[in-house]
């Protein structure tokens, strides 16, 4: 059967996991390479789409999506199982961008905050998106937000994360993690939005 091991049907997703072990038993091998290959495959886009958020620069992004993806394939020796592997990822990402910002002072612009929390799927803050359209969305999340709290919100929604991984990923040293920084978030888009509603209230009642 012409499949890597871990997969029971030529459709099935594998796992990182299996994809990991994979290249752990063959690394050298056309086997493991096929593996790591399709992992980091896996990942190609979602990473540009997280270094395109930060330096807002489409070639920048592409040179350090694929700077970020080689440093992983160098790395994966250095890979734990303390951690998933795409937690691992983003915060080789996140230290990278920032390394790049801190060198060019590049804008942190975030358009693609958009898709952040107006993805379709169920997701914590489902009651805000409902409660906004796209421009006011995007303009409440950049106003009133920090950029932990943006990156947090986005690797919560977008990326699927779990607490424990975000705050792995963003390096959060809070003794809560990344859960006070995504209830923070919260707290504030909700306050904003209590005062927005408030003052339509007041308009239309002196109207």
């Amino acid at each position: 059967a012409n499949r890597l091991p871990g997969a029971t049907s030529t459709n099935e997703r594998t796992s990182d996991d299996a994809l990991l072990a994979a290249w752990r038993q063959d690394p050298d091998g056309t086997w493991g390479q096929r593996a790591v290959s399709q992992l980091l495959d896996r990942y190609r886009d979602r990473v540009y789409a997280w270094c395109w958020r930060h330096v807002r620069n489409r070639e920048l992004a592409l040179d350090l999506a694929q700077e970020v993806l080689v440093s992983a394939y160098r790395s994966l020796n250095s890979f734990g199982e303390r951690a998933q592997f795409s937690s691992w990822l983003f915060a080789i990402a996140r230290n990278r961008c920032l390394s790049e910002l801190c060198k060019h002072r590049l804008p942190q612009e975030d358009e693609e905050l958009l898709q952040m929390v107006a993805d379709d799927r169920p997701t914590p803050d489902q009651e805000l998106e409902q409660r906004l359209d796209e421009s006011a969305l995007l303009d409440l999340i950049k106003s009133h937000l920090t950029q932990q709290e943006q990156d947090a919100l986005w690797l919560r929604c977008i990326e699927r994360m779990s607490v424990d991984e975000i705050t792995l990923a963003l390096d959060i040293q809070e003794q809560s993690g990344a859960r006070a920084v995504l209830q923070r978030a919260r707290r504030r888009l909700r306050a904003v939005l209590d005062r927005r509603d408030a003052a339509e209230t007041d308009r239309m009642e002196g109207s």
